[in-house]
């Protein structure tokens, strides 16, 4: 009776110690998953930020002040009796 008292316990201190292992396991599963989750939420907040940007780029497209400041920025054109300072580095 003293030996099968003794089995017993170790088979049930292996069952717990096994469940702890699951456990363990699971919540560094779960961890790890909810890191990828927010990493993902911030993505996304990040493209709607730029899809928005860009919807209003769409819209100015075509307008005299989106052309006019594409010529200033990118080609550097000037308006007739305009002052242009140049900066030295």
């Amino acid at each position: 009776m003293k030996k099968l008292f003794n089995l017993r316990n170790i088979i049930f201190i292996g069952i717990i110690v096994n469940l702890i292992v699951i456990l363990l396991s699971q919540q560094s599963i779960l961890d790890r998953n909810m890191k990828n989750y927010h990493d993902m939420q911030e993505q996304i907040q990040a493209e709607t930020e730029y899809n928005d940007k860009l919807k209003e780029e769409q819209e100015m497209i075509g307008t005299y002040e989106y052309i006019e400041r594409k010529a200033r920025e990118k080609l550097g054109y000037v308006k007739k009796d305009e002052i242009v300072f140049i900066n030295e580095k």
